[in-house]
């Protein structure tokens, strides 16, 4: 939106949509779902029920949170206060971003090993981010600018100054604090919106380690910075993801916390809802492939409640919507209610603000 020169207040969302997403349905198998957004890099899968309708959406991040919590409290329960006490040795020896990377390293190590081969040791964000360049743009560089170096690199911005990195800019800022607040965005400095000061971490940590600082704090981008203060790059979830393997050992991680008992709950998922909005009698967007051997279905991932909009609404009143709820991905409806298409933070800056449209 943002690097097209869209103007949203006047244009509709089904015009910038993913039109006919993949979806699943709740009675598909988890695995099969897992392994379709890790193979094709999708941060979110809508789920729809037998009939078409738009009942929840999974999110890459949240799955992999929720597996790495599973695995926690299991090998928590598995080992207790002998764990415990672990612990709190390690935090009093190392602190405790250093216990619980080590806390991690035990738990996911010997996984990571078996799945994808690594008995090395995990890759370092150095070598992952090796030959990669950087969105880097200055603090007064205006958004509509800073939107279109975003869609050009598919990464969110890092705003450096003199070297130093001052700030970070990503897709959902622009879609929260630039579009759905109808800011100029010619004239309207990324200084004005982006998180200033924003947590760094450093080259030479491990995949693993990164993957740690993301659950624990719910990042889904980390800005990676020399000891000296040199801007080295950006990771995403999606990057540790694949900077640890491919596919199939992620679908092997996932199996294994899927056969955790599931005995906690989270209040802040979608796990038995009715149906949204929903007459259609039949699925017509792509859908995953049931696995016969695996029984397990999407509904044990616990997809969250999805933010719905009509295909009839302003790309603003999207924005608006998405804004107001924290959310980063819109599921749109047509008029009948079944599942007509799909928009996220990233859409909004690829689509609208690089392309200029009315």
């Amino acid at each position: 939106v943002v690097a097209k020169y869209i103007e949203p207040e006047s244009t509709s969302i089904s015009s910038v949509m993913t039109a006919n997403p993949t979806c699943v349905a709740m009675s598909d198998s988890a695995m099969d779902a897992l392994g379709t957004m890790v193979e094709n890099h999708f941060r979110h899968l809508p789920v729809v029920d037998d009939n078409g309708g738009v009942v929840g959406l999974l999110d890459i991040a949240k799955c992999l949170n929720d597996a790495i919590s599973k695995l926690e409290k299991s090998e928590s329960k598995k080992d207790g206060n002998a764990a415990a006490d672990a612990v709190k040795q390690m935090a009093s020896l190392q602190g405790a971003g250093g216990a619980q990377a080590a806390a991690l390293q035990a738990l996911l190590g010997p996984l990571m090993a078996q799945a994808f081969g690594n008995a090395g040791g995990s890759p370092t964000l150095r070598s992952l981010l090796a030959g990669k360049p950087a969105t880097i743009v200055s603090p007064q560089t205006n958004l509509r600018d800073t939107g279109i170096k975003m869609a050009e690199a598919r990464k969110a911005s890092l705003v450096v100054e003199n070297g130093r990195l001052v700030g970070i800019f990503g897709f959902k800022d622009m879609m929260s604090r630039a579009v759905a607040k109808g800011l100029h965005l010619e004239s309207t400095p990324v200084s004005q919106v982006m998180t200033p000061d924003p947590e760094t971490v450093s080259p030479d940590i491990t995949v693993l380690e990164a993957l740690q600082l993301m659950h624990d704090n719910k990042f889904l981008t980390l800005p990676v910075c020399e000891s000296t203060g040199g801007v080295v790059g950006l990771v995403t979830v999606m990057d540790v993801i694949y900077g640890c393997g491919g596919a199939e050992g992620w679908r092997s991680i996932f199996d294994s916390a899927m056969n955790v008992a599931d005995d906690f709950s989270d209040t802040g998922s979608m796990h038995s809802m009715g149906t949204a909005r929903s007459n259609r009698t039949a699925r017509t967007t792509k859908s995953v492939k049931v696995a016969d051997k695996d029984v397990r279905p999407v509904s044990k991932l616990r997809p969250k409640k999805p933010l719905i909009s009509s295909s009839n609404d302003s790309i603003l009143e999207v924005t608006r919507m998405l804004a107001s709820k924290r959310g980063d991905a819109a599921l749109i409806t047509s008029a009948n209610g079944g599942l007509a298409g799909i928009i996220t933070d990233t859409d909004i800056t690829r689509r609208v603000v690089a392309k200029y449209i009315e």
